[in-house]
């Protein structure tokens, strides 16, 4: 059975399109490596749809960590992120995997200390080139 990932990132104050390409390119990337991916701004429509709070949307972000072997959790700047945190404070309780993507010189002592591994990049297109090789 294919190993699955689901990503954890920052949504509050992104650019919601710029971000549909990001998160898409580097599911794109995970799937090249051979696994499967979840994140859930894939799931934006849906949850628009049936009026979900950010309390619904983080429980059904939970029930997609119990289903998944690892979480990826990318950090492009200094910003904090509530969901982010309590997604990652979850996979550490359920005794998953974390693997921490994060951009150069941006400082997080406190997830990198929490991650199994640490993958440090410039820009997009060198995170999917790392993330092409991801082991799991």
């Amino acid at each position: 059975m294919k190993k699955k990932i689901f990503l954890s990132y920052r949504i509050t104050g992104e650019n919601r399109e710029e971000l549909k390409i990001i998160m898409k390119r580097i599911c794109q990337g995970i799937e090249t490596a051979g696994f499967g991916c979840f994140y859930s701004f894939q799931k934006e429509g849906y949850f628009q749809e049936n009026n979900f709070t950010k309390k619904q949307i983080l429980e059904y972000a939970l029930k997609e960590i119990d289903k998944t072997d690892c979480v990826l959790v990318i950090v492009k700047s200094q910003e904090k992120s509530e969901g982010m945190l309590l997604e990652v404070g979850y996979a550490l309780a359920k005794n998953k995997k974390i693997v921490l993507a994060i951009k150069k010189d941006i400082q997080t002592v406190f997830l990198q200390e929490m991650a199994n591994s640490i993958i440090e990049f410039e820009n997009l297109d060198d995170l999917n080139d790392k993330l092409s090789d991801l082991k799991l």
